[in-house]
């Protein structure tokens, strides 16, 4: 279940958008000012901006994501990507949505078939499953027993590829989990299903080892022009081994470690958990540990390493989710 990461240079940063222009909902949408303003750094700065499908055929193939790789993904399918469709269309980028299944072609809010059918003749956008009603995967693992949550993962699975062939007379191969939710069931369920990448809302960039994506999302807080190039400077950390272990956890306090390759070659690590901030993590031997153990406040709570590459000075990341059974919904 484990991401790691390997040459410095050779990873791909990839975004995840859910809105653009939509002054109802500012917490999930970004300027169509700012989003031009991005997609100009991108360009004016030698970054390429490759389809998620051209990522997985590099990684596949062994061969090395080439440097300041870009991957631009949009979830939910939301009616205004498609003010984000006519931007990435003058830049002439690639993209990916992940559609959230059930409400296409059915919901004023959501894109219309056709204008699905317009993205597709353009050869720049690619469509990918977002499940069908968009569950929270962290409040059904907290509150179904194994064998009735598996169940919720089949129909979810059924129903989403059943309307997607519908559309594209394929099978997805790649998914996005709902609000980023996942755990070692879902994992391992669609991994087994056939889907070649998950992609998560975990912050980081991609070294292109395992089927866990993380993505750096564009939304409140982490939104802006600023938040946007920054990101783009952070390497991903080599995580060999974290505790504890991605998805339920039964108790509410937990010491986060991770072990981290060569930490000699980094300094000044902090420990992460949702609702705890940051905290200065204590090094043993090829282990960096919070001090204390840290309480689980959130039903969906993400831990986290940032470490500075001693060589570089580039902040290096690793984050994943924890989902806590004692702890409140969020």
């Amino acid at each position: 279940m484990l991401q790691t990461a390997s040459a410095l240079d050779n990873y791909a940063t990839i975004f995840v958008f859910h809105r653009f222009g939509d002054k109802r909902y500012p917490s999930t949408s970004v300027s169509l000012d700012d989003f031009r303003r991005e997609l100009s750094y991108l360009k004016e700065n030698g970054y390429q901006v490759i389809s998620l499908e051209q990522l997985y055929k590099t990684i596949s193939s062994g061969k090395e994501i080439p440097k300041k790789s870009v991957v631009i993904t949009i979830d939910d399918g939301y009616r205004t990507t498609y003010k984000a469709f006519k931007i990435l269309k003058e830049f002439k980028f690639p993209f990916t949505v992940f559609l959230y299944m059930e409400t296409i072609d059915r919901y004023p809010d959501f894109l219309t078939l056709k204008q699905i059918r317009e993205m597709e003749e353009s050869g720049l956008v690619d469509f990918e499953n977002h499940l069908y009603s968009h569950p929270s995967l962290a409040k059904l693992r907290a509150e179904l027993p194994r064998e009735s949550y598996l169940k919720v993962l089949k129909r979810e699975a059924e129903l989403s590829e059943k309307r997607f062939k519908e559309i594209f007379g394929r099978k997805p191969k790649f998914l996005a989990f709902p609000y980023g939710e996942y755990d070692k069931i879902s994992v391992s369920f669609f991994k087994e299903r056939g889907y070649k990448l998950l992609l998560t809302q975990d912050r980081g960039s991609y070294s292109g080892k395992g089927i866990l994506v993380p993505r750096f999302a564009v939304v409140g807080n982490q939104s802006g022009f600023k938040n946007f190039v920054r990101n783009l400077q952070i390497e991903p950390l080599v995580v060999e081994e974290h505790k504890p272990d991605i998805g339920l956890i039964k108790t509410d306090l937990v010491e986060i470690a991770f072990k981290v390759e060569k930490p000699e070659e980094y300094k000044s690590c902090w420990i992460y958990l949702t609702g705890n901030g940051w905290v200065r993590g204590i090094r043993e031997k090829s282990w960096i540990r919070s001090p204390f153990k840290l309480k689980l406040k959130k039903l969906r709570s993400r831990a986290g390493i940032r470490c500075i590459n001693r060589e570089m000075g580039k902040r290096a990341e690793f984050f994943y989710l924890i989902i806590g059974k004692g702890a409140k919904a969020p």
